[in-house]
């Protein structure tokens, strides 16, 4: 295999209509970056293949036969948590999302999204970014906002330092450590500790957790 072939973003699509996998499959293989790497139809044929062949993304449709694909989602997430994960939904319900985040999902698609906004999301995904339909984003914001502390109540983000909120900030924004220590001019390790102080200020123990008081605030 050639050094460019292995640079292109592995993909694994997960669906159980063959017509949208068949539509997915020839979308990605357009793409000169991207290689479809292999294709599931239940939750379990996704996580089997999902282990053998390792792929860098795995766009899972969030209903599946047999096994919910965020069921699914949590499974791999448990067991390759390098490997990043999109949901791909008809569901703008919150109740989805939230539960697919909490499972670890990367990214919340809706399936009417343009093709041209899922190729760019596998790619964001594959450099280590959240990536969600602007619908879904829209659904979070309405979720914090209800979940925000009472008048006079102060908020745990007002406990972090200058320097904590700029990387909350950036982790917001859907940056890896790695692309925040790049813009911040720090080292990953640097990074790494300010996370850890953040979640332990705010008493959180995931980037979704820190990233949503922080946009309540």
């Amino acid at each position: 295999m050639s050094d460019k072939a292995q640079e292109r973003i592995r993909v694994l699509l997960a669906d159980d209509h063959a017509i949208l996998r068949e539509g997915l499959t020839s979308l990605m293989e357009k793409q000169p970056d991207i290689a479809v790497v292999g294709e599931a139809e239940d939750g379990k044929e996704c996580l089997e293949k999902a282990a053998a062949l390792l792929p860098d993304v795995v766009v899972l449709d969030i209903k599946l036969p047999g096994m919910s694909g965020i069921e699914v989602c949590r499974r791999l997430k448990s067991s390759h948590p390098l490997i990043r994960v999109i949901m791909l939904s008809m569901y703008e319900d919150y109740e989805y999302i939230d539960k697919s985040l909490h499972a670890g999902a990367d990214g919340y698609l809706l399936k009417k999204v343009a093709s041209s906004e899922l190729v760019s999301a596998v790619r964001r995904a594959g450099q280590g970014e959240k990536v969600f339909s602007p619908q879904v984003l829209d659904a979070i914001v309405a979720s914090m906002r209800q979940e925000r502390p009472e008048a006079g109540e102060p908020s745990p983000v007002e406990a972090l330092t200058a320097r904590e909120k700029d990387v909350l900030s950036l982790m917001s924004e859907g940056l890896s450590n790695k692309q925040i220590a790049a813009t911040l001019y720090l080292s990953p390790k640097t990074v790494e500790k300010i996370v850890s102080g953040i979640y332990r200020k705010l008493n959180v123990s995931s980037r979704t957790a820190a990233v949503k008081l922080f946009l309540s605030d």
